[in-house]
């Protein structure tokens, strides 16, 4: 599944992610941290809001062998800077 627009990537020693959120009925929100692979050259702050212009959903598995989603950035550019990164086919780890 192809993914573009804004989210906000969280940085950890374990690398990127973002979130999602829904509204319960009873109106409280959940979140759900979603990995994210970014271009190898991407050094991103955490909590840093940038536009995805090509991207897609991907999963993997788990040690225990449970699947997780996985959004991987093709091409980004970042709110601040205005500049638009971009990775060649070859350079995807798959």
């Amino acid at each position: 599944m192809n993914i573009t627009g804004k989210t906000m990537i969280f940085k950890s020693e374990y690398g990127y992610s973002t979130t999602l959120s829904s509204k319960s009925t009873n109106g409280e929100y959940e979140k759900m941290y979603i990995q994210v692979q970014m271009p190898k050259e991407a050094n991103l702050e955490n909590r840093t809001m940038i536009e995805i212009k090509k991207g897609f959903l991907t999963f993997y598995k788990t040690k225990d062998g449970l699947s997780k989603v996985k959004a991987v950035v093709i091409e980004y550019s970042t709110e601040e800077k205005e500049e638009d990164f971009k990775i060649e086919a070859d350079d995807l780890p798959f």
